[in-house]
């Protein structure tokens, strides 16, 4: 049975075939034993609706030779599960399971199908998310504090543990004295107290997306350059300060003190 959008989809007891993007994939890993456990892919389609695809160990080979991210494909003869596990990393009900029947069709690109969607979590919403079973995603500017990685919001000072694999991505991003920007969209992380605090934690399945052109990378992008002269016994020296340092300097974000001093000319 053919369907429109993944929010067609909802019946178990039906063989679904459609075209869909594969935003993301990626491999699901033991973080203690980093033994590869599966195969995973987030499909999406026109109007935006994604679904998550899990696939066993003994068809991963099969898959991912067939399966790149960011390509559109028509899938054909999958079925959907009402999914038991405890983590997921999207919110949908249902789980699309893949097996040896399935046929997959590499198409054209189709421009309509957006490259990535992500349910991202702020600070303030990180208690009401504490052993939630829907795995979230967080984005921040990075910072390197040795020797534990640690990844932080900006604005909202928020501690991101990795572990695994993932720390190994992360030391090839950021490297000792590189001042270039770099913003991380994290995946696939839960909320879990650590020495009295709540923190995000990487899993398995943590990916980490730098520099994304999305809104919401790209709000973090836009900056503003502040000039101080500071004038002491006749000497004048002048200090640069960015959009964070003023909101915490001044209390107010350089948005803001941009949008006075233009008032006041």
């Amino acid at each position: 049975m053919s369907f429109n959008g993944i929010r067609d989809l909802e019946s178990e007891k039906q063989l679904w075939s459609g075209h869909c993007r594969v935003s993301r994939a990626w491999l699901g890993v033991n973080v203690t034993t980093d033994k590869v456990l599966h195969f995973d892919l987030i499909l999406m389609d026109a109007k935006g609706n994604d679904i998550w695809v899990h696939i066993p160990p003994v068809l991963q080979e099969h898959f991912k030779r067939l399966l790149q991210e960011q390509q559109v494909y028509t899938i054909r003869n999958f079925e959907l599960h009402t999914t038991q596990l405890k983590y997921r990393p999207i919110a949908n009900t249902y789980i699309m399971s893949f097996s040896r029947k399935n046929t997959v069709e590499h198409v054209p690109d189709v421009p309509s199908i957006p490259a990535f969607k992500f349910n991202f979590l702020k600070a303030s919403e990180m208690a009401s998310k504490l052993n939630d079973v829907v795995v979230l995603s967080g984005s921040g500017t990075t910072y390197v504090l040795k020797p534990k990685p640690t990844l932080f919001y900006r604005g909202d000072v928020v501690k991101v543990i990795i572990w695994g694999r993932v720390v190994a991505y992360f030391d090839k991003l950021i490297k000792p004295g590189d001042d270039e920007q770099v913003i991380l969209v994290v995946t696939a992380v839960s909320v879990k107290p650590f020495l009295g605090e709540l923190c995000f934690n990487s899993s398995g399945s943590t990916v980490l997306y730098p520099n994304l052109d999305i809104p919401e990378v790209k709000a973090f992008t836009t900056r503003y350059r502040i000039q101080l002269d500071v004038e002491s016994n006749s000497v004048l020296a002048t200090f640069i300060i960015f959009e964070y340092e003023a909101k915490r300097f001044f209390g107010v974000s350089g948005n803001d003190l941009f949008n006075r001093t233009g008032q006041n000319n």
